[in-house]
């Protein structure tokens, strides 16, 4: 069951499983409040099952139900949503770019969390809509940000280079944390600008 991609199911099959699914948990309130949401997020207005699936999460405090639904990234982080605290500590990050295009407040995000965290944001489907207007505030701040801190930092001439094997598998140069943390800052910026109209950013 685990290799089956239910969002590739078309909705009326959805809705049945989603379905069977509220009828056999029923009242198991753990369930609702650990659900992981973030791949049926498109689905909700598509698939009636999915919606009423998503309102019971919601109404149990499930931390990723409450993210999608109002936004409130604090509120989700600390009730335990790890995607909200990421959401969180990457915009403290990226707003904390200086005069150098350097940015600051580095999170205590491990960067295998930063890969699984981005596998997440830019594998979320957003079914085509590119033509939403997108908030222009994520495009400034990147523009700001300086992407090119490692073509002349100390790590990019390392001999022989140092190498690390991304979660997708690519291989990628070693940065140093300096390098990594403005790299991912800009990356994030592009992230979120594409996918923002799904991702709730409100505060």
């Amino acid at each position: 069951m685990e290799n089956v991609n239910l969002t590739s199911l078309p909705p009326s099959m959805l809705h049945k499983i989603f379905s069977k699914v509220l009828m056999t948990v029923g009242r198991d309130d753990h369930f609702y409040r650990s659900a992981n949401l973030i791949f049926f997020n498109d689905w909700a207005n598509e698939v009636k099952a999915i919606r009423a699936f998503k309102v019971k999460c919601y109404r149990l405090g499930n931390s990723l139900a409450i993210y999608l639904e109002e936004g409130k990234i604090h509120r989700a982080g600390e009730r335990g949503c790890v995607l909200a605290q990421f959401v969180d500590a990457m915009m403290n990050l990226t707003f904390s770019v200086d005069g150098r295009g350097i940015v600051h407040n580095y999170p205590a995000s491990t960067r295998q969390h930063v890969d699984e965290m981005f596998q997440i944001i830019t594998s979320w489907e957003i079914a085509g809509n590119w033509d939403y207007e997108k908030p222009p505030m994520f495009i400034y701040v990147a523009e700001r940000i300086d992407p090119n801190v490692p073509h002349y930092c100390w790590c990019s001439n390392l001999d022989p280079p140092m190498f690390v094997v991304s979660l997708e598998g690519s291989r990628l140069r070693w940065k140093c944390d300096r390098c990594f943390w403005n790299c991912a800052a800009w990356d994030f910026c592009y992230a979120i600008h594409l996918t923002a109209c799904a991702w709730p950013i409100e505060d």
